[in-house]
C-alpha cells in the first residue's frame, strides 16, 4: 500500500475528475499516477505495482446537492455541440481503473481504443466514444465511469439518420451500441442504431444496401421474461424489416455482443443460417 504522504497532497491539488503522472521514490521516471475521483483520491505506481486510496469525508446534503448541480452544468454544456468535449486524455495509463475496465470488458485492447478514438474527458469523468461517417465527426457518446447519472450523455442533434458503421461482409448486423457494432464489425458489416429504434431513414438505407440482415440487440437478462427492452425492440425491428421484404433473423445471446469472445460472436453469426429466431442456451444476470 502506497504511503499517502507520497501522493495525497498532489492528488488533492487536482480538479475533480483529473489525473496526472509524477515521479515516485522507487526510482526514476513518471511512474506514479494520481487521481482525484468524486468520492476519493487514489494513486498507483506502475513500477512498485502498489496502490493507495484515501476516501473523502462524507458529504453533507448541501455539499452533495452543490456537487450534483455542478456535474449537471458540465453535462448540459457538453451536449450543446457535436464538437468533441475537451480537454481530451488519450493516455490510458492515467485513466481511472473504472474507465479502463469498462473497455477491457468489451475485449478492446489499446490498439482498438486508439482506432476508435476513445478518450477520457476528465472534467465530467466520462469516456467519450466518437462516431465518424466517411472520416467526419457526426456524433459522440460519453459514458460516466464514477457512477454519476445519467450514465450516457450525447449532443442534442437529430438522430434520425445517424448510424455508426463498421466492417464489411454479409450479413449486415444491427446492434444497439457502438462498441457492440465495432466488435461484430471485426467479423462482418455491423451498424449501431445507438438505441433500440429503427428509423425510416435507416430502414431505407438497409433496403438500398440489400442482402440478409441480423438484428442483435442487448438481451437485458436483468429484466423478467417478457419485459426485456432489448428483446422486445429486436422483435419489433425484425417484424418491421420482414414486412418490407428483407430477409432477417434475430440473435438472442447470453450477453451484449460487445461482452462476448470472438469465438462466441463467430458461433452466433453462423447460427443465423436458421430461418427462426436464435434462442440462447442460458441467460446471464
Amino acid at each position: 500500500m502506497l504511503d499517502p504522504k507520497d501522493w495525497l497532497a498532489q492528488a488533492q491539488s487536482l480538479d475533480e475528475g483529473r489525473s496526472t503522472r509524477t515521479s515516485h521514490g522507487c526510482g526514476p521516471g513518471r511512474v506514479l499516477a494520481v487521481y482525484h475521483h468524486a468520492d476519493r483520491w487514489s494513486a498507483y505506481c506502475f513500477r512498485c505495482a502498489e496502490a493507495g486510496i484515501v476516501d473523502k469525508p462524507v458529504e453533507s446534503l448541501s455539499e452533495r446537492i452543490a456537487r450534483r448541480a455542478k456535474e449537471k452544468e458540465v453535462d448540459d454544456a457538453l451536449q450543446q455541440s457535436v464538437t468533441l468535449p475537451s480537454p481530451v486524455n488519450f493516455d490510458v495509463d492515467t485513466w481511472p481503473s473504472e474507465a479502463r475496465v469498462w473497455l477491457y470488458k468489451a475485449a478492446l485492447d489499446r490498439s482498438d481504443i486508439a482506432k476508435l478514438g476513445v478518450y477520457l474527458h476528465e472534467p465530467s469523468s466520462r469516456v467519450v466514444v466518437p462516431v465518424f461517417e466517411r472520416g467526419n465527426l457526426v456524433y459522440w457518446q460519453a459514458r460516466s465511469v464514477d457512477g454519476r447519472q445519467p450514465k450516457y450523455i450525447n449532443p442534442t442533434v437529430n438522430r434520425q439518420r445517424l448510424v455508426a458503421k463498421f466492417g464489411r461482409g454479409d450479413p449486415l448486423v444491427l446492434t444497439e451500441d457502438v462498441l457492440s457494432a465495432y466488435r461484430v464489425g471485426q467479423h462482418t458489416e455491423a451498424w449501431s442504431l445507438m438505441g433500440t429504434k429503427l428509423t425510416d431513414y435507416i430502414a431505407t438505407d438497409i433496403l438500398k444496401r440489400g442482402g440478409r440482415v441480423v438484428v442483435w440487440l442487448d438481451p437485458d437478462w436483468q429484466y423478467p421474461a417478457g419485459k426485456r427492452p432489448g428483446v422486445i425492440a429486436a422483435k419489433k425491428i425484425t417484424n418491421q424489416l420482414r414486412s418490407m421484404g428483407v430477409q432477417v433473423e434475430r440473435i438472442d445471446s447470453r450477453a451484449d455482443p460487445k461482452l462476448l469472445s470472438r469465438r462466441e460472436i463467430t458461433q452466433c453469426l453462423k447460427s443465423t443460417d436458421a430461418s427462426t429466431a436464435i434462442e440462447p442456451t442460458g441467460g446471464a444476470s
